[in-house]
Formats: C-alpha cells, sequence, structure tokens
C-alpha cells in the first residue's frame, strides 16, 4: 500500500514540474530574443547611417565635377566638304593695312601681273602672265576688293582643261584675318560648278556638265561677272550659267582669288574691273 502510494505522489508532481520548466524555458527564451532584437536594431541603423554618408558625398562630389562624355557624331562627313572647308581655310586674305596702304586705287587693270599686287602662295608672276606650281596647292588674291566685278582672261589648253578655282573672298568683320563667306567658281574638263561657302558650311549653287576637252593647244577666254546679285560665266565666248550670288555677300566688298590644287595652270591676259 504505502508503494502504490508512493507512485501516486510521483505521478502527480512530475507534470507539474514538467509544465513550469517548460513556461520557465520558453519566458527565458522570448526574453532573451527580445533584448538581441532591441540589440541588433540599434547596431544596424548605426551602420546604415555610416554607409549611406559617404555614399551620398561620393554621389554628390562626381555629379559636381564629372563632364559627360559627349556622344559622337558617326556619321563621316562628305568628301566634298571636307575638301572644301581646306580649301576655304587655304585661302589667302590680303592684310587690312596692305589693302589700306596700298596704291590700288583704279578701278580698272589691265594684266596686273605685278607680284606685289598680289597675295599669293605658289604662284609665278611674269609680263605675261602667271603661273601655278604643279607640286603644291597654289593661291593668289588680288589685293583690291570689289562690291561688283567682272574678270576676263585665257587660260593655256593643251588638251586636257586644268582644274583650278576662282574664288570671290568676303572678310569677316569680327575676324578680320578670316573668310566669311567665299563663291567658289570650279573648271574641271568635265564641267563647271559653283558653291558657297558660309562659315564652313557648303552650298552647291549650280552644276553644269560639258566637255573642254581641246584637239589641238590653245588659250581659252573665259569671262566671269558678279554683280552682287547673280553670276554669270562665259567660256570661249559662249555663256555657260548663270546662278544667282550669296546673299552675304550683297553689296560687301570681295576679293579675287585664283586656286589651283597642284596642277600647272597658266592665266595671261588678265583684265579686272568693277566697282
Amino acid at each position: 500500500m504505502q508503494s502504490e502510494h508512493s507512485i501516486q505522489n510521483v505521478k502527480r508532481i512530475k507534470p507539474g514540474v514538467v509544465l513550469f520548466v517548460f513556461i520557465l524555458f520558453v519566458s527565458a527564451l522570448l526574453i532573451y530574443k527580445i533584448q538581441s532584437t532591441e540589440s541588433i536594431h540599434p547596431h544596424r541603423d548605426s551602420l546604415s547611417g555610416q554607409s549611406e554618408n559617404p555614399a551620398d558625398q561620393l554621389e554628390k562630389s562626381v555629379g559636381a565635377t564629372e563632364t559627360p562624355t559627349p556622344i559622337l557624331d558617326p556619321v563621316t562627313p562628305e568628301p566634298e566638304l571636307v575638301l572644301t572647308q581646306t580649301a576655304n581655310r587655304q585661302s589667302l586674305l590680303p592684310d587690312v593695312k596692305t589693302v589700306k596702304e596700298g596704291e590700288l586705287e583704279s578701278t580698272s587693270w589691265q594684266n596686273p601681273f605685278y607680284r606685289l599686287f598680289w597675295k599669293s602662295k605658289g604662284w609665278q608672276f611674269t609680263e605675261a602672265g602667271m603661273v601655278s606650281s604643279a607640286d603644291q596647292l597654289s593661291a593668289a588674291t588680288f589685293l583690291r576688293p570689289y562690291k561688283k566685278i567682272s574678270v576676263s582672261f585665257r587660260v593655256d589648253v593643251e588638251q586636257k582643261f586644268p582644274s583650278f578655282d576662282l574664288k570671290l573672298l568676303t572678310r569677316d568683320p569680327a575676324k578680320p584675318d578670316q573668310v566669311l563667306v567665299s563663291s567658289a567658281i570650279h573648271f574641271q574638263n568635265d564641267g563647271v560648278s559653283v558653291s558657297a561657302i558660309v562659315q564652313a558650311a557648303t552650298k552647291e549653287l549650280k552644276h553644269i556638265k560639258l566637255d573642254l576637252t581641246r584637239t589641238k593647244p590653245e588659250s581659252v577666254r573665259i569671262r566671269f561677272v558678279g554683280t552682287g546679285n547673280r553670276f554669270v560665266l562665259s567660256i570661249g565666248g559662249r555663256r555657260i550659267l548663270t546662278c544667282a550670288q550669296p546673299a552675304q555677300q550683297s553689296g560687301k566688298e570681295c576679293f579675287l582669288s585664283f586656286l589651283a590644287s597642284g596642277e600647272r595652270v597658266q592665266i595671261s591676259a588678265l583684265r579686272i574691273e568693277g566697282e
């Protein structure tokens, strides 16, 4: 009887103790978890604050100093535009002082093949005419400006008509040593073209296809007129073309210039008139 009573007491005590131990364990676990969470949050906040501030400072620093990389235009400039710009840069403008102090008061000139009347490079002057160099670009600009001009001359042609430009150059008032606008009459064996170059932008005004080949050597007569509003060109006594003159040159002074790109060009019987 005593042993059975002891077993019953053990059975009564054991469930209570187990429950108490379980509750104590769970309570301790919850308290530990709460304390751990509260200690971790401030630590994370401090780390977050420390990592964000340098990033913000770097972003502001880069934004203040970095220059965006420009997107380059992949389109290659047209060949004729590049060549025209190069030729335009190599055109020679007379010095302002030289023009003002010059002795070119007359408006009419017959065979002005005197070197001091020109600002030139690559051209040779004689009493009979002017000849460009065959191995370099040759440019020659008459020192007297004209608002309206008439030019006549002869070009020696063996068989193939030589390639060269007759140009009218207008000075940039803001930059007297540079060309603001120029007109170019380009002569080739297979045709003649007229173009305008305004601040490095080129526009072809007219193009005429014709065969200028000669069966025997001769001196071909060329006459060019610039009225300020239009151009008129004749070759061999026959009118070849007329076209509008660039508006930027209307009423402005222009300098007559000859440009040969490494080809021998011989000019004679030159007459310049105008106002």
